[in-house]
């Protein structure tokens, strides 16, 4: 596993490598740190798919970009890496969440609450390869979690649309939704379910999604919808599980 660490300050980076160090080798996990001291030094020599995981500092110093501008760009090529945000305040989670970060470590940190962030990452891997079954036609089709972006229901028939195309079965809506019993998964409006992951920002009455459509929220439910959605990505960002 390669592991990239980008930090301006030379002691944050020790920190975090000796961190790494040691929750590596008591796993018996094979592991190389790479450390950056800016993200302009990152991205020049990044590569998609080289990194499993990034450990990216927000404050950079004056004249660097910061951490989510980076992130941003890591995004543009590679959608898998891991990004682990470290940084000395909690204002940006929610931005981070948006680029996908799966840590948000708030400096300093003792090895307890990185142990913690690590063990959440390793678990939710193990959670991205969780599926649903559904038939299509005639032919039972394993749906990946990860791969669904929202459902919704036309005609007796429900919706799944996913990263690579739209899957259409037959069967009544509250069968779905209780197939799709995991906490990333919200009912905003009659007979849409959302994947909180694929949210990528808020508008007034919609969520936008990552395939750029916007799902309607309940005008009614409005404030809530919005709530709900802000505490999974707090939690999420804060260790918490799928």
């Amino acid at each position: 596993m390669k592991i990239a660490v980008i930090d301006d300050r030379a002691e944050d980076r020790d920190i975090i490598g000796k961190y790494i160090e040691q929750y590596m080798e008591k796993r018996l996990m094979a592991y190389e740190t790479v450390d950056f001291e800016s993200g302009e030094a990152f991205l020049k020599s990044f590569a998609a798919k080289e990194y499993a995981l990034v450990f990216l500092d927000i404050y950079m110093k004056e004249g660097e970009a910061d951490g989510i501008k980076i992130a941003e760009q890591l995004r543009k090529k590679d959608s898998e890496a891991a990004v682990i945000f470290s940084t000395t305040s909690p204002d940006f989670a929610i931005k981070g969440y948006l680029v996908k970060a799966v840590g948000y470590l708030l400096k300093p940190y003792a090895y307890g609450q990185f142990e913690e962030t690590m063990d959440t990452i390793f678990s939710n891997l193990q959670a991205e390869r969780r599926y649903i079954e559904v038939k299509e036609k005639k032919i039972m089709v394993r749906v990946m979690l990860n791969e669904i972006i929202y459902c919704d229901y036309d005609n007796h028939y429900i919706r799944i649309h996913t990263k690579d195309r739209i899957i259409r079965s037959y069967m009544p809506f509250r069968e779905l939704c209780d197939k799709l019993c995991y906490e990333q998964f919200l009912c905003c409006y009659r007979n849409i379910v959302i994947n909180m992951d694929e949210v990528q920002g808020m508008e007034s009455q919609v969520f936008v999604m990552s395939n750029d459509e916007q799902i309607p929220m309940r005008r009614q439910d409005k404030l809530e919808l919005r709530q709900r959605y802000a505490d999974y990505v707090f939690n999420k960002m804060n260790g918490g599980g799928r």
